[in-house]
């Protein structure tokens, strides 16, 4: 079976061809009149669907818009459905609980320093801001997460000069529902951010280069800026990005059974792109100035979101340095290396291989991040290879945007464990996001072939139809058992070992129904939680082990609970009068000292990683005051 070739002109053509650029010639005006037409067969649309729609009231600006976006903006309403129902109800994971609670930190002291453990500040900006309209707790923690990944389809518009219009749909298909992207897209992550916007940033680029207009590289340029203060792992993406350039490269120079060398093919795209360059060459300041300009709004967002923010004291932050430009080459100095710490610090730990050497690391990380894809992205993966393999050999002039895209996600599949420091499975959202590209160009062809075999060709029809049915009932099960049902069970290939097993907020939730209780509202007793002694600095409480203990500094901080520590469990059994706890949260091996001395209370256990860390949380629904000891 050969790959259908576009039927929608220029939207499918390959750069491989000179005429490319020579019709691409054309004005920001004749840009915009083109968006307002695109979508090819699309248009045809107005005179059956979008009249019916224009006659409803506040539908007007809707049924103006062509068939393929609709139905996108379609799924990017499916999408946030996916992501925004139960959003609250998983328990938080140790990493989400530790960028939730310095979010929260940000929220409440106006003090922020770019701090590499939690990785970039994005996040931590945006909720701060979000905690304070609609208040801290699980929901709101992942309320921008799930909005980035469900308006993350709407990208897929930005490949239509490319893509045909069945082909658009089935990447923001599969952008919109592939399990694995769904579920850490209700994760408080970076991971989704940071490819959502660099896809979003490749594919302004792409506009760019289609339209022949710099502004698209403004819109680039931002979102470049919101991917570099997502997460560190921007620069891989740059590095993902020279590698496909030069794959491509090398497949236009290479010329077989063809006439022309690749030196003629060099020639063939200068001739046709003369007037161009010699545009650039009558008025290099023009194009300099727009050069400048990208530069700066890339900087400026940069800037803005690494910079400390210093209140009340004398050290230099943001705010001050606004207030007076003359302190900004200071400020922009002192957070371009702030930054440079941070890669160094992050590179340095992606590159340790730890005691067991970098073979049976890479091995483990691996097994980890195939596990999660045969789970929960088979469809997608399987899809990715296929329409590759049919647009590389499928099509006479294969399109440079599909090639890249699939260079671009399958090495991303096998070097991203390489560059990681513990098993997950989130790093291969950095591969699915763009090789939903050439996964959306094979579902396209799937379903055009069951399409054309309908009525002529039963076993043709009835073997696609079987493959659609696999795809669907592969995706439905991996949504509702792996996102939905078990989100933080130890058979879930997408839960990494730091998340808690057990939902422990109703024991924490206790503390609010009692805002008056004059004792402390939880009191930690003994190893594995609390310190030998406070750190001077970081996370609240300072007397708690932050590898063991989180994700409870996050409950602490969300609930508004007064804490006390006891190193030893003999010092909380003689000290339980003078504290008064509501809450006494203890390693289930030394409940039973703290329980064998109270009265009326409840213990429930639940452990604190998906494997093992079993914690007693001791409560007393009457009131520890006056009963807390025998």
């Amino acid at each position: 079976m050969k790959a259908r070739e576009s039927d929608t002109g220029d939207m499918s053509r390959s750069p491989d061809d000179p005429a490319a650029d020579a019709e691409a010639d054309t004005s920001d005006a004749e840009a915009d009149t083109a968006d307002a037409e695109a979508g090819g067969a699309d248009t045809a649309v107005h005179e059956d669907g979008g009249a019916g729609l224009a006659e409803v009231p506040g539908w007007e600006s809707l049924a103006s818009l062509d068939r393929t976006t609709r139905r996108v903006l379609a799924l990017v309403a499916v999408a946030l459905v996916a992501r925004l129902a139960f959003l609250g109800s998983r328990i938080a994971h140790f990493d989400e609980g530790r960028v939730a609670w310095w979010a929260d930190y940000f929220l409440e002291t106006g003090s922020f320093t770019y701090r590499p453990i939690i990785h970039g500040p994005l996040v931590q900006h945006v909720n701060a801001g979000l905690f304070s309209v609609a208040g801290a707790n699980d929901f709101t923690m992942r309320l921008f997460v799930a909005l980035v990944g469900g308006l993350l389809p709407l990208a897929a518009l930005l490949f239509r000069e490319h893509l045909e219009s069945d082909e658009i749909l089935g990447v923001a298909f599969f952008l919109s529902l592939n399990p694995l992207l769904v579920y850490y897209s209700r994760f408080f992550r970076s991971s989704i951010p940071v490819a959502a916007f660099a896809f979003v940033t490749f594919g302004f680029l792409v506009r760019a280069y289609d339209r022949r207009s710099a502004r698209p590289l403004y819109y680039a340029a931002v979102f470049a800026g919101l991917t570099l203060a997502s997460k560190e792992n921007a620069a891989v993406y740059l590095l993902c990005w020279v590698g496909g350039i030069a794959l491509l490269i090398d497949h236009a120079l290479f010329r077989s059974g063809d006439d022309r060398s690749g030196v003629d093919w060099v020639v063939e795209r200068l001739r046709a792109n003369r007037e161009r360059i010699d545009r650039v060459i009558d008025d290099p300041l023009y194009y300099l100035g727009h050069l400048v300009l990208v530069v700066f709004v890339f900087g400026a967002v940069t800037v803005y979101f690494y910079a400390p923010r210093t209140p009340g004291t004398a050290e230099l932050g943001f705010w001050e340095a606004v207030g007076s430009p003359l302190k900004l080459p200071d400020l922009v100095s002192a957070t371009i290396d702030d930054i440079s710490t941070g890669y160094e610090s992050w590179f340095g730990k992606s590159s340790e291989a730890g005691e067991r050497g970098l073979i049976d690391q890479y091995t483990d990380f691996f097994d980890t991040a195939w596990n999660a894809l045969k789970q929960s992205a088979m469809a997608l993966s399987v899809l990715s290879v296929f329409g590759f393999v049919v647009e590389r050999y499928g099509r006479g002039r294969p399109r440079f945007l599909v090639m890249f895209a699939g260079y671009w996600g399958f090495v991303s599949v096998i070097g991203y464990p390489l560059g990681t420091d513990i098993a997950n499975a989130w790093i291969m959202v950095n591969a699915l996001v763009p090789l939903a590209i050439p996964a959306g160009v094979g579902l396209a062809f799937v379903v055009r072939e069951a399409g054309d075999s309908l009525g002529g060709d039963p076993i043709r029809f009835g073997i696609t139809v079987l493959i659609l049915f696999l795809i669907a009932g592969q995706m439905t099960f991996a949504l509702a058992d792996g996102v939905y049902l078990n989100p933080a069970s130890d058979d879930n290939d997408l839960v990494q070992y730091a998340q808690p097993a057990d939902d422990f907020r109703p024991d924490m939730r206790f503390v609010e129904n009692r805002p008056n209780h004059d004792g402390v509202d939880v009191l930690f007793v003994g190893s594995p939680y609390v310190r030998d002694r406070p750190r001077f600095g970081g996370m609240d409480p300072k007397c708690l082990n932050i590898g063991n203990a989180l994700p409870l500094h996050w409950y602490v901080e969300a609930y508004d609970a007064d804490v006390a520590c006891e190193e030893r469990i003999s010092g909380a059994v003689a000290n339980m009068s003078e504290h008064d706890p509501l809450v006494v949260v203890v390693s289930n091996r030394g409940s039973h000292q703290i329980t064998d001395e109270l009265d009326d209370y409840e213990i429930d256990t639940h452990r604190l990683r998906v494997r093992g860390r079993e914690t007693a949380f001791i409560t007393n629904k009457d009131g520890l005051a006056g009963n807390a000891t025998r």
